[in-house]
């Protein structure tokens, strides 16, 4: 099924075998290029992630995210939480 390609990037980059850099581009550009169907509900795990790699700014500290903006850990923080749904699912 599709969804591993998703769960094999997000635990690359949760167990640091990828940058943070490799994750956002390579997140981006599988998400953005997706030619399968998906539910509802599988389209708001991966797209809640797609939202996070949006909002990563590399000069955001912890503690000082925004709405708009958040840091390395919390990416991380938030792909965790994707990885759990999506092994749920």
């Amino acid at each position: 099924m599709f969804v591993y390609k998703y769960k094999r990037l997000m635990q690359d980059f949760i167990n640091e075998v990828i940058t943070v850099e490799d994750f956002e581009r390579d997140y981006l550009n599988t998400f953005k290029n997706e030619i399968e169907s998906m539910d509802n509900l599988l389209f708001e795990i991966l797209n809640r992630v797609f939202e996070a790699v949006d909002c990563y700014w590399h000069e955001c500290l912890p503690g000082q995210e925004t709405a708009f903006e958040i840091s390395e850990q919390q990416l991380r923080k938030e792909v965790s939480e994707a990885l759990v749904k999506l092994n749920s699912y």
